[in-house]
């Protein structure tokens, strides 16, 4: 018998397999020594996920809360480790906010530059003994990545960083950043639920973010700065229609965190273009201003290394089209062709869905496309989908998981490609079929005040600009 006390049990049953999981991940010490099996216990926690929000629909009101607060805390908790296991990003962060601090442009000299020799310490330039006992390298190593290339990060992320290293960040080392990434974080969660509550649904479904692997691991445990983008991609969209103008700012600064929130203009650009438009632009401009005119051209640092690293200036890059031998110029040509197609639908329904759903169906889109094997780039598209209810578009940063241990431990290979295609492959033929299920459901029941989120069901609830949101739409 399916009462709420047993979706209950079933729901702590889930979330504890999830928080044995998280934990796990903090004692395989790193994705270059355990990785088939710290990926297994990565996967088995999504599956975990799944069926905790699976048992989380039947839950008593009262206890579905509690259970999503004590899974959140609980969560992050063990995952925080004194190493971070998946990435070395964070090392870059304290760098840059080191080099901040001493009154350089991080954007001036690379780490290993000889001008910024006394700046190094012993955490991030181990001497030889540490390289070999614990990174297992030789001498000279270094724990920055591509620490011959000046920065990447864009101002805000610097700010962000310079505030870590002036709070003491680095002084804990690898745990320091884990702990203000937490801030974010947590932000972005008590954010998202008090949207949820103001758009009429049911705050219990914050939890399609808060319990997700993508928003522990990679905006907590490997403090990626993507998590302070996704928690102003959240009040970009929380601001559009009322507050256009502080709504274009937002996304302006989760632009100038990490570049690609700025996929998301068109979307806030369908009521008053002129004040988004601008407020967008103003915060880019200010932001990069005392950059350009002290170093010019140079503020871009490795970002078109980074681009042609990725191979998407060559077209090789997109996972879901190279298995159609859409490679080089008519991959571009198909990725450019599906990104407009995809645009001009999300302009053309504007006015009838909420600001999530379409910022949602248009970043799912790109991500799909561009099939990024990083998966905290899927960190906004996480929270977008827990703000509209609709969880099976986190199949697109779980998809990622696969792809990115194929890659990182043995660098990309035809194998490695071949896992990729068939992760984001399985991630669209789940975000298609919660369509399917969510319009078939929508036709059956028209009248109904509740939209379906794959198993999930969640109100249709009210745009931010008052225009009810149809239930008929993409999960």
């Amino acid at each position: 018998m399916r009462t709420p006390q047993v979706r209950a049990a079933g729901t702590v049953l889930a979330l504890a397999v999830a928080t044995a999981m998280a934990f796990r991940t903090t004692q395989e010490n790193s994705i270059l020594g355990n990785a088939d099996r710290l990926l297994a216990e990565i996967m088995l926690w999504w599956l975990a996920w799944a069926l905790a929000l699976c048992c989380l629909r039947r839950t008593g009101a009262r206890a579905a809360l509690v259970l999503v607060v004590l899974g959140t805390v609980a969560l992050r908790l063990v995952a925080l480790t004194p190493v971070a296991p998946l990435s070395d990003d964070l090392y870059r962060y304290a760098w840059d906010g080191q080099v901040q601090a001493s009154g350089t442009s991080p954007y001036r000299y690379p780490p290993t530059a000889p001008e910024l020799v006394e700046l190094r310490t012993d955490w991030l330039f181990p001497d030889a003994a540490d390289c070999a006992a614990q990174l297992e390298r030789g001498p000279g190593c270094v724990r920055i990545n591509r620490e011959g290339v000046r920065t990447i990060y864009p101002p805000v992320a610097q700010l962000w960083f310079l505030t870590g290293h002036a709070l003491g960040a680095s002084e804990l080392r690898d745990l320091g950043w884990e702990l203000l990434a937490l801030v974010a974080d947590l932000a972005t969660v008590l954010l998202l639920w008090r949207l949820l509550v103001a758009r009429g649904r049911d705050p219990r479904w914050v939890a399609v973010y808060a319990w997700s692997p993508v928003a522990v691991l990679e905006a907590v445990q490997n403090a990626h700065v993507d998590g302070l983008a996704t928690f102003f991609v959240v009040a970009a969209v929380a601001l559009a229609g009322r507050r256009p103008g502080w709504s274009g700012a937002a996304l302006g600064v989760a632009t100038m965190v990490k570049l690609y929130p700025a996929l998301l203009l068109p979307v806030l650009l369908a009521r008053r273009p002129l004040r988004v438009g601008t407020a967008f632009l103003g915060v880019c401009a200010v932001s990069y201003l005392p950059h350009l005119l002290v170093l010019g051209g140079d503020v871009v640092g490795f970002l078109p290394g980074y681009v042609a690293e990725e191979e998407y200036g060559s077209g090789d890059r997109y996972l879901l089209l190279r298995p159609l031998g859409l490679v080089g110029s008519s991959g571009t040509l198909v990725a450019a062709l599906i990104g407009g197609t995809v645009l001009v639908l999300v302009l053309r329904r504007l006015p009838s869905r909420a600001v999530e759903d379409n910022a949602l169906l248009l970043l799912g889109t790109a991500l799909l496309v561009a099939t990024p094997v990083q998966p905290w780039y899927g960190l906004p598209l996480a929270a977008l989908a827990a703000l509209a209810v609709r969880p099976a578009w986190l199949a697109v940063p779980a998809a990622a998981y696969p792809a990115f241990f194929a890659v990182v431990p043995d660098g990309p290979s035809e194998t490695a490609l071949r896992t990729g295609s068939a992760a984001f492959a399985g991630a669209l033929v789940v975000v298609l079929v919660a369509a399917w299920l969510h319009r078939r459901s929508a036709a059956e029941d028209p009248d109904s005040q509740q939209g379906r989120a794959a198993v999930l069901p969640g109100p249709a609830g009210r745009t931010s600009a008052g225009a009810t949101s149809s239930p008929e739409g993409p999960a």
